[in-house]
């Protein structure tokens, strides 16, 4: 072998080994990088487990509740009850009867609570069922009951024991002047304003929607143009 010949094959020995440990080496830097990496994946996957199996108690809701006591009832407790039951309810209620909203209002002529099993109570008293359409409570049906309401008070509990209602048609009037008596001028003037009686039923729609949610802004009589309350 020559000199040259033999110095080539040093040389090539060399490149050799020097890309055989540099290939060592580099896998022994893949190997490391892999073991490391299947060492977080399982600590990540432990630490999973643990969070699922050991749920965190829920945080508390801090809203606190707030618990209102039912509003104490009076004699118009029962007058508007029983405008609802006895009056309200046998007024025509269209299809959706069960979406029905039947809401009292009235205005009071006289009152006299001397007698607590006997208070009598005048006034022009109207009922009407509405039907909620989008921000609108259409009248369905309703009307007015002028007369005097008898109510009984026992045990804080309001009763309404009977009714007294004028006449329609030609007795109309002789009843409402026997029934009113005294109070019949003051009854006439509050059942002849109707700008009067329009708020006050506007003011009991407003009560009833803001205490039962209802999300209406208007009501609107048929043919008639809608009313904000």
């Amino acid at each position: 072998m020559t000199k040259d010949k033999k110095h080539d094959l040093i040389k090539h020995k060399k490149l050799y080994f020097s890309n055989f440990n540099h290939t060592q080496t580099m896998n022994k830097f893949y190997s490391i990088a892999a073991f490391a990496a299947i060492c977080c994946a399982s600590v990540s996957l432990s630490s999973c487990n643990a969070k699922s199996n050991n749920p965190q108690p829920a945080e508390k809701d801090s809203t606190s509740v707030v618990k209102t006591e039912a509003e104490p009832e009076t004699y118009m407790t029962a007058v508007d009850r029983f405008l609802v039951e006895k009056k309200g309810s046998q007024y025509y209620k269209g299809e959706d009867s069960l979406e029905v909203v039947c809401i009292p209002c009235g205005t009071v002529v006289a009152a006299d609570e001397n007698d607590s099993t006997d208070i009598k109570v005048w006034g022009n008293f109207e009922v009407y069922n509405y039907l909620q359409s989008g921000d609108t409570l259409k009248t369905v049906s309703g009307g007015s009951h002028p007369g005097l309401m008898h109510v009984k008070k026992s045990n804080g509990h309001f009763e309404v024991t009977s009714f007294e209602a004028v006449e329609d048609g030609s007795n109309y009037l002789p009843s409402a002047k026997r029934i009113f008596g005294d109070k019949f001028a003051e009854f006439q003037k509050i059942s002849s304003d109707n700008k009067k009686r329009e708020e006050v039923r506007k003011a009991a729609i407003a009560g009833y929607a803001k205490k039962n949610g209802i999300t209406a802004t208007m009501y609107q009589d048929y043919g008639w143009d809608p009313v904000k309350f």
